[in-house]
């Protein structure tokens, strides 16, 4: 009886060792497993040719980033000429042409002084006159004195001709007063542009604005949206500013 007894102790504690051990294996691999997804693999390159794709696309491939402007606008001069359509709204459409003073006093924010002059014609004057026995609208030329201030909220780059051209995109509003008979009050115009900069002195710009101001025609008062769309050209002075 005690050499069964101590065969029995002997068994048991042979099956709590393994156990035991079979804890301390499962503690390990799991220890090692979190290890493993905790650290980055500092594995080298599977093998030369990894290395060698490698090394021909950093030859071939350049980081883009943020490119700066090819054009500083800051301290500088810009005489415009422009020349485009006007469209009356109680008026007959138009030519209009002039020119502008700009000054920059930043890269997006600058001022422009303008004089513009466009005929004021309406077209159903001559019916009118016929039937009534007199003209009752004295056409003649227009003139648009107006002070804007332009700012440029977003600069672009645009491939052209295999180049890449620079420009920037302007918003702009003032006033000024339209002189003519039929108009009443002071003149207030407001806009968009695209510039671009074509050289290192010349921009071309593209113009869409809208004149608005206190007209009378065929015995119609009120408030009008006349359109214009131009096209102008700028050269640009530097100063010591």
């Amino acid at each position: 009886m005690a050499g069964l007894g101590l065969t029995i102790a002997t068994s048991a504690s042979a099956l709590a060792d393994d156990g035991q051990a079979d804890d301390r294996t499962a503690r390990a691999a799991e220890a090692a497993a979190a290890t493993a997804a905790a650290t980055p693999s500092e594995a080298p390159l599977p093998s030369c040719l990894d290395q060698s794709i490698k090394d021909e696309l950093g030859q071939t491939l350049r980081p883009r980033g943020v490119q700066k402007r090819n054009f500083a606008k800051r301290g500088h001069v810009e005489l415009i000429g422009r020349g485009g359509l006007y469209a009356g709204d109680l008026t007959s459409s138009s030519w209009i042409a002039g020119g502008a003073l700009g000054f920059w006093f930043t890269e997006d924010l600058g001022i422009e002084l303008g004089f513009e002059v466009t005929p004021i014609a309406l077209d159903l004057d001559s019916p009118l006159a016929e039937f009534f026995g007199d003209d009752r609208f004295e056409k003649g030329l227009g003139y648009l004195p107006l002070a804007n201030l332009v700012w440029s909220p977003i600069h672009t780059k645009m491939k052209m001709g295999g180049d890449i051209v620079h420009g920037d995109f302007l918003v702009f509003a003032g006033g000024g007063r339209l002189i003519h008979d039929s108009v009443q009050g002071a003149t207030f115009d407001a806009g968009v542009a695209l510039e671009l900069f074509t050289t290192k002195v010349l921009t071309v710009r593209f113009e869409a604005r809208d004149v608005i101001a206190v007209q009378e025609a065929a015995a119609e008062t009120r408030l009008t949206n006349n359109l214009v769309a131009s096209f102008a050209l700028g050269l640009w002075i530097p100063t010591p500013l």
